[in-house]
């Protein structure tokens, strides 16, 4: 039989309080679920005013403009923000755009507000956009609000579906 010296002692020690840890992190962690996922569809009517002149240099545009929005639907509230663009002069076909926008109001009837982040690119093969929550941003019965915020246009109107969670929703 092998004695333990006062180091060997101390490794066994460390080695346990490790392997407790982790099932107490596990256990915690399984114990934990995560909120679902749900859906605020609705529409928006929205106004870009421009914020400044367009500044071109090097054959490049870039422009800031000042948006308004009125949500109906599962979101409930007016939005404000700005909104950077970028690319050729008149090109409808290359180009990017980014914008923070705070939305205040309901949002499936809890009331609070968050903000959005927006980024858009186009070019010849096709665009892409994101629009999500931003992180730690919601406030009020908001308070933990995530979530991805989709985009179409049909006939001229504004839909958007925001996928979305919230703690003990």
């Amino acid at each position: 039989m092998r004695v333990l010296t006062a180091r060997g002692y101390s490794v066994l020690i460390a080695l346990l309080l490790v392997v407790m840890m982790v099932g107490i992190i596990g256990a915690g962690a399984a114990g934990a679920q995560e909120a679902p996922v749900r859906h605020a569809t609705g529409t928006f009517e929205v106004t870009m005013a421009p914020g400044d002149e367009e500044q071109v240099e090097a054959g490049l545009g870039l422009s800031r403009y000042v948006l308004s929005k009125t949500f109906q639907g599962g979101i409930t509230a007016v939005g404000a923000g700005q909104m950077l663009a970028g690319g050729p002069p008149g090109s409808e076909t290359a180009g990017t755009y980014v914008a923070l926008e705070r939305v205040v109001g309901t949002l499936d009837g809890r009331s609070g507000a968050f903000l959005l982040a927006h980024r858009g690119d186009i070019n010849s093969e096709g665009y892409s956009l994101s629009i999500t929550v931003v992180p730690g941003s919601g406030t009020g019965d908001l308070t933990g609000l995530s979530g991805d915020f989709a985009l179409t246009i049909t006939d001229g109107i504004h839909h958007y579906d925001l996928a979305y969670r919230l703690p003990d929703s």
